[in-house]
């Protein structure tokens, strides 16, 4: 019996598509190649080829990760420095200004800048077996500067402004103008001076005045 159960565990472990040639399956598939030529270059069935249907559970995916000895780590950024003291403090003075002034609340605006990275690494990036530190990475210049304001009341949120490297991406070639952003390029997509105030003129301005 047990020579029996060694025999068909020495059988799947030989079916078993080793983790490179999974890889070059997948690149070959998406190249255009057919699930019925990879499964005969292969020496597989086209069920086990396909992966259409395919749903990665949280158990399939321990399994891997234990199979081909891949763990994940903490990739440490840069810290963030905030005066939350200061800014609780502002927050009352201003507050204490507001009513003192008469000012209503949509008659206050806040505006502030962001960066977006959809090139950015994940917080905790797998690696193999082998490595036992996240390899030295260098954050990708895939990103924009996206600029919003809305008042204090939430009524009234501005059109924003959107500073990306290129001035006329090929996808917006023709649709630019209708985006529901006031577009503005410079290399590094930086909020400028000049941009600022453009976006005052031209977007900030109207908006309230309307």
């Amino acid at each position: 019996m047990a020579t029996k159960k060694a025999a068909e565990a020495g059988k799947r472990k030989k079916e078993m598509i080793l983790f490179e040639d999974k890889k070059e399956i997948i690149r070959k598939h998406e190249g255009g190649m057919r699930l019925t030529d990879l499964a005969k270059e292969y020496g597989r069935s086209a069920s086990t080829i396909d992966a259409e249907g395919f749903k990665a559970s949280k158990g399939w995916f321990k399994r891997f990760k234990t199979r081909f000895g891949i763990h994940n780590v903490f990739r440490h950024g840069e810290a963030a420095s905030s005066d939350v003291a200061a800014a609780e403090e502002f927050a009352t003075e201003f507050l204490e200004v507001m009513v003192s002034e008469g000012y209503l609340p949509q008659q206050v605006f806040n505006c502030d800048e962001t960066g977006l990275f959809w090139k950015r690494m994940p917080k905790r990036p797998f690696i193999t077996e082998e490595e036992t530190s996240l390899p030295v990475h260098k954050p990708r210049k895939g990103g924009l500067t996206l600029l919003f304001c809305a008042n204090a009341r939430g009524d009234l949120k501005i059109k924003p402004l959107l500073v990306y490297h290129s001035e006329n991406p090929w996808a917006f070639k023709k649709h630019k103008e209708q985006l529901s952003v006031l577009w503005q390029s410079k290399p590094k997509a930086w909020v400028t001076r000049l941009f600022f105030v453009k976006w005052v003129n031209v977007v900030f301005g109207r908006a309230v005045k309307q």
